[in-house]
């Protein structure tokens, strides 16, 4: 297996040959930080191997294709922020809002069906922190499974081989504790090995262990809009994306590329965002920006009028930069 993408499948497949099947995804835990944790009981157990992470390096984006089946290019959900064309404005689906609240769409409009669990031959089981385990997007994309919300990490480990078929068990502190300190901070080290720590009571199933994506330290930003004041002027929506990619949709994508190039210099990597994604099916395209400005590592672009809580994150991902992008796959009966 070479791609994040291939991982349902491989799942799938496991799920036929095990009576249980447990699918761990430590948010943001990617290929970097296995290593630097190589020599933790936990990780000298399973059987590794590195994967690349679909671009962008994001959640939205693998954990809709976990739970669809689907890549990025066919279920269309690429970022925290996307421009959502029913409602022809820029959304957060993850979360299931807009920029007037809580969004009344079906929220099968932006996940397709059937789900990866729908598609199963065995039960399904998902337990999810219990604050975020009854959103709309969750309720669509875990159609076909059981919800068992959870409030502590080692509780929701020990519940892992509880059932045959299939439990899938997501943790988020690692990734948010990455975004408030930074993961070469202390403190993303103490979440990194509570947790590498907890799953080493794991016994009786076949375990898959997986991130979406890493993350990196940031910094200084670039203000879009500051470096080349006519991009205003060029929008049509606000941006989408984030801002270690940030995406434009624009009138003149040739003249905002050019433009924006020359204006960053080495700090960023400019591109028609259609360069980025060849395969791209129909959900995608109706949803892609003209635009990526990619930042170089390190940095974070956006744009100044559109002020956002992201730009105080100590640590980011969403490029393509090694430490974003390389993630990985272990496995082992327990």
């Amino acid at each position: 297996m070479t791609g994040f993408a291939e991982l349902p499948a491989r799942i799938a497949a496991l799920t036929r040959e095990h009576e249980r099947v447990a699918v761990v995804l430590l948010d943001a835990f990617g290929w970097a930080f296995v290593q630097r944790h190589a020599d933790h009981p936990f990780l000298r157990r399973l059987e590794i191997e590195p994967v690349a992470s679909q671009f962008p390096s994001t959640t939205t984006a693998h954990l809709t294709t976990l739970y669809t089946g689907l890549p990025v290019a066919q279920h269309g959900l690429y970022e925290w922020l996307i421009y959502e064309p029913s409602l022809d404005t820029v959304i957060n689906p993850l979360p299931f809002v807009g920029p007037d609240g809580p969004l009344t769409i079906d929220p099968r409009v932006l996940v397709p069906g059937p789900t990866f669990f729908e598609q199963l031959d065995v039960p399904a089981r998902i337990l999810q922190p219990a604050a975020i385990a009854d959103g709309q997007y969750n309720r669509a994309a875990f159609a076909g499974a059981t919800v068992d919300p959870y409030e502590r990490f080692d509780d929701a480990v020990a519940r892992l081989a509880a059932t045959p078929g299939l439990t899938h068990l997501y943790w988020d502190r690692i990734d948010a504790t990455g975004h408030v300190y930074g993961p070469s901070s202390a403190k993303f080290e103490t979440a990194s090995v509570k947790a590498l720590d907890a799953l080493t009571a794991l016994r009786d199933t076949f375990v898959v262990v997986t991130a979406d994506h890493g993350q990196m330290d940031v910094g200084v930003i670039d203000y879009l809009d500051v470096e080349w004041p006519p991009l205003l002027e060029q929008l049509r929506h606000p941006p989408a994306g984030s801002a270690r990619d940030c995406f434009l949709h624009v009138t003149d994508p040739e003249t905002v590329v050019g433009e924006l190039a020359a204006a960053l210099g080495e700090r960023a990597e400019v591109r028609l965002a259609a360069e980025l994604f060849p395969d791209a099916g129909p959900r995608l395209q109706a949803r892609l920006a003209d635009v990526c400005v990619l930042p170089a590592a390190g940095r974070m672009a956006w744009l100044q009028a559109y002020p956002s809580r992201q730009l105080e994150f100590k640590g980011h991902h969403g490029g393509l930069t090694p430490e974003e992008s390389e993630t990985w796959v272990g496995m082992m009966q327990l």
